[in-house]
């Protein structure tokens, strides 16, 4: 199985000399795909795709969360230029915290992310048509992951 990890950031992060932010979030993102590629909680999704948005109070309204979405097949074109093709995608956004984020360096930015990652699949309701996903078992191997890039405690 595939998984991404999509930084969604407020132009505040875009104005300033924390646009790294985008690029730690990146580098998360290809080792945890890494660590999951042997792995599958059903044969319904073939990838997971994560965004994870962070942008200041007052622009909560331009950054929705949105209930998790599945997509077992699309073909989809942006623009007449780009053509995109969606196969086996679960797909869940979540918000971290602007204050603690925005003024953290790397490695509080990376444990802000994988906790709220971990806390936001405690209750993620899953769209009726994976019910047979392994919700438990995904749990514990982004735990697993979280543990070994010291990023949250054995105990949390």
């Amino acid at each position: 199985m595939k998984i991404e990890l999509l930084g969604s950031l407020s132009v505040k992060f875009y104005k300033s000399s924390k646009l790294s932010k985008l690029s730690d979030i990146d580098e998360l993102s290809k080792k945890l795909d890494l660590f999951m590629t042997t792995r599958s909680y059903d044969d319904l999704v073939e990838m997971i795709s994560v965004e994870i948005i962070c942008a200041e109070p007052e622009m909560d309204s331009f950054y929705p969360i949105l209930r998790p979405k599945y997509v077992s097949e699309k073909y989809k074109t942006i623009h007449s230029v780009l053509d995109i093709h969606l196969y086996k995608i679960l797909m869940f956004n979540l918000r971290v915290d602007f204050e603690s984020f925005y003024y953290s360096d790397k490695q509080e930015g990376l444990r802000i992310i994988a906790q709220a990652i971990l806390k936001s699949l405690e209750s993620l309701k899953y769209p009726v048509k994976l019910k047979k996903f392994d919700k438990l078992g995904f749990y514990n191997d982004m735990k697993t992951f979280f543990i070994n890039e010291g990023l949250v405690d054995v105990n949390s």
